[in-house]
Order: C-alpha cells, then sequence, then structure tokens
C-alpha cells in the first residue's frame, strides 16, 4: 500500500485549513477535517460509480473527482475496496434511517400496519439513490439472511441501522403476529424478500426510464402483495 508523503498531507490540511474557522483547540478541527475529507471522497466514489462504474472506478479517478490527491485519500481508504465498503456502509446506514423512520412513525399494532410499515420504508430507502444501490447491490444484496438472533420488539427501530439486520427485526415483528403452525423463519424471509424485490425493482428501473405508472401505485401493489402470502400462510388448512 503506497502512504501519502508528508507535502500531501501537509497540502490538504492547508487548504481544509483555510476553509474551516478558527478553533481554540487543534483536536477539533483535524477531527472536522477528516470528517469534511471522508465525505468528500464518498461523494466522489458514488458520482464516478454512477458515471463510470465498478471498471472505471479508481482512487486516481476518485482524487480527480474530488479535487484532492491521491495520498489523501490513502490516509483514509487503502484501495478501491474500501472505498467501495465505506460506501456501501453509508448507504445501508442511509437506508436504515428511512426503514427505521417509516417503522417508528407507523408502530404498527396488527400484520396489516406491520407489512404496509415495511413496504414503506423499504420503498422509501431504495428511493434514496436507486442507480447507486443497484451498483453497490451487484457485490452483495442488502437484504441478507443473518444469524438468527432473538431481537426484543424495541429493538427493533435500532437494529434496523445495521447492515443485513432486517431479517431479524422483521422476523422478531412477525413473531407475535402470526398465528400457531406457521414457519416463523419462512414467512419471513419470503415476505421480506417479496417487498425488497419490489421496491428494487421500482425505483431502478423508474430510475432508468420513465415508467407508465407511478411508483405510488406499485408501493401499494407491494402492499397487497405481501399482505396475500401473510394472510395465506395464516390460513387454517
Amino acid at each position: 500500500m503506497r502512504h501519502p508523503t508528508e507535502s500531501e498531507v501537509a497540502a490538504v490540511e492547508a487548504v481544509d485549513t483555510l476553509a474551516a474557522p478558527a478553533r481554540p483547540v487543534r483536536r477539533a478541527p483535524r477531527q472536522s477535517r477528516a470528517r469534511r475529507l471522508t465525505e468528500l471522497v464518498l461523494q466522489a466514489t458514488a458520482e464516478v460509480l454512477r458515471t463510470r462504474g465498478h471498471a472505471g472506478l479508481s482512487t486516481n479517478e476518485v482524487a480527480r473527482q474530488a479535487g484532492v490527491s491521491v495520498g489523501a485519500i490513502y490516509q483514509y481508504f487503502p484501495d478501491k475496496a474500501a472505498l467501495l465498503a465505506a460506501l456501501r456502509q453509508r448507504h445501508a446506514h442511509d437506508m436504515g434511517e428511512a426503514m427505521r423512520d417509516a417503522w417508528q412513525a407507523a408502530a404498527p399494532a396488527s400484520l396489516a400496519e406491520a407489512v404496509a410499515a415495511l413496504v414503506r420504508g423499504l420503498f422509501a430507502a431504495h428511493a434514496l439513490d436507486p442507480v447507486l444501490h443497484a451498483l453497490l447491490e451487484a457485490d452483495a444484496p442488502f437484504v441478507d439472511l443473518p444469524p438468527l438472533t432473538a431481537l426484543a420488539q424495541e429493538e427493533a427501530a435500532d437494529a434496523l441501522m445495521q447492515p443485513g439486520a432486517w431479517w431479524a427485526v422483521w422476523r422478531s415483528a412477525l413473531a407475535g403476529l402470526l398465528g400457531p403452525g406457521v414457519s416463523l423463519d419462512v414467512a419471513a424471509w419470503v415476505s421480506l424478500q417479496m417487498a425488497d424485490g419490489l421496491a428494487h425493482t421500482a425505483w431502478v428501473t423508474a430510475a432508468r426510464r420513465p415508467l407508465p405508472f407511478a411508483v405510488g401505485a406499485l408501493e401499494s401493489a407491494a402492499v397487497q402483495a405481501v399482505q396475500a402470502y401473510l394472510n395465506d400462510v395464516t390460513r387454517p388448512a
């Protein structure tokens, strides 16, 4: 791994110091500079990925887009894989916030309310940056099957902020809403994949070309589809 030279680091810090107000304590400006630089680099990474794809993504191209030296990037990201990992984590966190907000706003107490909150949250999460989402998801899905862990209902909203935790959260929510004799793992997995797949397809397609209908109509249809599936699995044989 190439490390930045002292002159490269000094140049970045000098530019950052000019842009920042004077502070009495040096530690705070350094932390602020680091945050601004990493955010600038991640924004540039996202832009390069959107316009040039994975094949065109490189630390040199990100540095050019961000207007900083490659050495400045190497202070925090040793290679292209590290840039992608950090960008994916940031995007997953943003999606988690959208999910959490939808869940907390609904405070679902019934199966129908829970399904509506899940679908609403997933559609809101995919609406954030559908093109970037599709590119990042090419490496690995955001909605995956995590290790089975017990989540208390009050922990669900916070757990939505963690990448890969959505299935466990949704499973926990369904645990008290589905009747006996239902395979909770299967019902949670299938219903989540249905909702996520419809949200992903709707927003990614809409971002690439105009749809003959509103995305909101697809959201309503997704609620109906997931609800119909769960109603069917809970119906007595």
